[in-house]
């Protein structure tokens, strides 16, 4: 039964990822208001009927995109190899560095996002479910090297994870969607610095 099942699941697989990248090309070319979902089985080359077994709508598919965008950062973070805890500056150095590097490479996506955002009216309920689950994570790994001792005991996390995000998000539009700074390093150690000095830490 595993034989014959396992086919169909690899092909299952393949037809999604095949509608998340030509969702995604058809997004950037045409901006999400403008984008159907004939547009995107089209690129696809599958049949209309098909995009509805694997994404309930086109802003469905348009959530799992933004998932596996934002994935590429923490999905790249190395876990302590001794298994205690991170230095606050080495990560949220790391940090950075991987969110610039991704938002870099996918430049193309976030304009896109950006134009749809300002045009559509329930996007920024998706936008806005997806930066509370990354803030919250934020917020949580800062509580963490409060009680630790490492941050400053007058940072409140939920705010630091709010306004240090969104300047984050910001300054990565500026820097790669609107083309006024290529270099990731520079990049991410004048945002690390940022970071430290609101966080109290050394």
């Amino acid at each position: 039964m595993t034989t014959e099942r396992t086919p169909q699941t690899t092909q299952a697989h393949r037809t999604r990822g095949a509608l998340l990248r030509a969702g995604r090309r058809v997004l950037e070319r045409k901006g999400l208001h403008k984008t159907r979902v004939s547009d995107i089985t089209k690129e696809a080359g599958v049949a209309a009927g098909t995009f509805y077994l694997h994404f309930e709508n086109k802003d469905d598919l348009f959530r799992q995109l933004l998932i596996t965008v934002e994935d590429e950062v923490y999905g790249e973070l190395v876990p302590s190899r001794s298994g205690g805890s991170v230095d606050p500056a080495q990560r949220i150095r790391e940090t950075n560095a991987l969110y610039l590097s991704s938002f870099k490479r996918n430049s193309g996506f976030w304009k896109s996002v950006e134009a749809a955002a300002l045009g559509q009216s329930d996007l920024p309920d998706v936008l806005a479910e997806r930066n509370r689950y990354y803030r919250s994570r934020t917020e949580r790994a800062i509580a963490r090297w409060q009680a630790a001792g490492e941050v400053s005991p007058d940072v409140d996390p939920a705010t630091a994870a709010f306004v240090l995000g969104a300047m984050t998000e910001r300054l990565a539009y500026v820097w790669y969607v609107f083309g006024h700074r290529e270099d990731v390093d520079a990049a991410a150690d004048d945002l690390t610095r940022l970071w430290l000095n609101y966080l109290g830490i050394d």
